[in-house]
């Protein structure tokens, strides 16, 4: 796959803990993401938030496993980020932020062992 140049930025912002049916929510996505073949995704797990709600989630040092946010990136062409958006809708809660920007890709390594390098600079 060749994913260098002009491309997208899907961020999704969740909690931790939100779940769809007994799977963790970001988990369902990030399946979902890779059943439709998009070029990869990422979860940050965040130290420290707040959102909508204006209530602040932390991770305090006995309590790593407290409701933090979340944060899915998904780069990809845009008629793939397109898909993922149309695939993952359907699925978030009624209070998440979810973000698309356009970016530049300097440099992909497929998993065939070829990699695109950086152009243009």
């Amino acid at each position: 796959m060749k994913l260098v140049g002009k491309c997208k930025l899907l961020r999704i912002y969740l909690d931790e803990n939100l779940k769809l049916k007994n799977q963790l929510l970001y988990r369902a996505m990030v399946q979902k993401l890779l059943e439709l073949k998009i070029a990869g995704a990422t979860v940050f797990k965040a130290v420290e938030g707040f959102g909508s709600r204006a209530h602040i989630h932390d991770a305090g040092v006995l309590e790593l496993s407290e409701n933090l946010p979340i944060l899915i990136e998904v780069v990809d062409t845009p008629a793939q980020i397109r898909k993922a958006l149309k695939a993952v809708e359907p699925l978030l809660p009624t209070h998440c932020l979810v973000t698309v920007q356009d970016i530049r890709v300097l440099h992909y390594h497929a998993p065939n062992g070829k990699h695109s390098p950086a152009k243009g600079l």
